[in-house]
């Protein structure tokens, strides 16, 4: 039991160490995020989450030994995503470069491991959804709309980190049954004892000011792209393996918030890459909501989703039904965070902006 989770341990101390570590040398690399336009944090804030967990997760994995075609593949491709991720950090590269560099890395992730998303599954409840020869199409399309969804997702402390941290968690959980899924355990833990070892660094909390780090593009694209390659290896075989409805139910926000973002900025005409303040995060920011409530906010219907995603399948409940369930309970998020100027009033001031206290005090 106890060398199960060594992959864990190692990493979540080697991430600890290179966040400390990587502290000094940030500035000479240009690897610092300065305040300003949509960015509201204070001071200069390293940005080094993205190699710390790169590098915590390779030590892990290599210290354990891993060497299945799957889990390899993906880790060479995720090296990939947080070095052209580290660039755009730097030097803010152009969104045709970091797409290609997206392209690339899911191609070269279903290439070298061979594995497709084959079916949906009975999502609609009449009978299996096979995507014949379009499964290589999707999978790839598939990979890239996650990476960019924990991209969107990264806009205020803790937020990406949380999420990531409930879906591996729930993850590690199904690798765990010891079918023939130890090397993809061993990854996924070391992602988890990478992420939370970050974290110790971005949460909103008092404790962390004067270390605060951010990921950066480099840690959200490698979150991103991680727990694609992880949840596409789940699901093998077709129809043994995790129906692909559960993946939705443990990254509920990411996914939402992709094809929210995605619609929002064709209705308005722009780019699906353009940047912007329409996310969920920044609706409740701007309705008064604390980061620190936010950030709650986004783990508890995190967490809440993967228990009820894990259950219903443990227990056997239909995969249409765990759809149509995604449906409402997206339907139920949509209108909390558009109705969020009337939520925030339930909150205690402590999970309320000191700005919009200050000016309710006045009034």
């Amino acid at each position: 039991m106890l060398l199960t989770f060594a992959p864990f341990c190692i990493s979540f101390l080697i991430s600890l160490t290179l966040m400390l570590g990587l502290r000094p040398v940030a500035k000479q690399l240009g690897l610092i995020d300065v305040p300003g336009g949509r960015k509201m944090h204070s001071g200069e804030v390293p940005v080094i989450g993205g190699l710390a967990m790169l590098g915590a997760t390779l030590a892990a994995v290599l210290a354990m030994g891993v060497s299945g075609a799957g889990e390899a593949a993906m880790l060479v491709a995720a090296a990939l995503m947080v070095l052209v991720g580290a660039l755009d950090d730097r030097f803010d590269l152009a969104p045709y470069v970091r797409i290609l560099a997206h392209v690339a890395a899911a191609v070269t992730l279903v290439m070298a491991s061979g594995l497709t998303v084959e079916s949906f599954g009975d999502l609609l409840g009449m009978g299996q959804i096979s995507l014949g020869p379009l499964d290589f199409i999707f999978t790839t399309v598939a990979t890239i709309a996650l990476i960019n969804g924990f991209n969107m997702l990264d806009g205020l402390d803790g937020l990406a980190g949380g999420v990531a941290l409930v879906a591996l968690a729930g993850l590690s959980y199904y690798f765990f049954d010891g079918t023939g899924h130890g090397a993809a355990l061993v990854v996924s833990l070391s992602l988890l004892g990478a992420v939370l070892g970050f974290m110790v660094f971005n949460l909103p909390a008092r404790y962390n000011r004067s270390l605060l780090a951010f990921m950066g593009d480099s840690g959200s694209t490698l979150l991103g792209f991680a727990l694609a390659g992880l949840s596409l290896i789940a699901i093998q075989p077709t129809g043994e393996g995790l129906p692909p409805v559960v993946i939705l139910w443990l990254m509920p926000v990411p996914i939402i918030e992709l094809f929210t973002s995605t619609f929002r900025r064709a209705m308005t005409g722009l780019s699906p890459m353009q940047a912007d303040r329409g996310h969920f995060h920044h609706r409740l920011l701007d309705a008064g909501f604390a980061v620190r409530a936010i950030f709650l906010i986004y783990l508890f219907v995190s967490v809440v989703s993967a228990v009820i995603g894990i259950v219903a399948w443990q227990l056997g409940v239909g995969e249409s039904v765990m759809f149509y369930a995604f449906v409402f309970l997206s339907a139920v998020w949509l209108l909390a965070t558009r109705n969020a100027h009337t939520l925030v009033r339930l909150l205690p001031g402590t999970l309320r902006r000191a700005d919009r206290r200050r000016q309710r005090s006045v009034a």
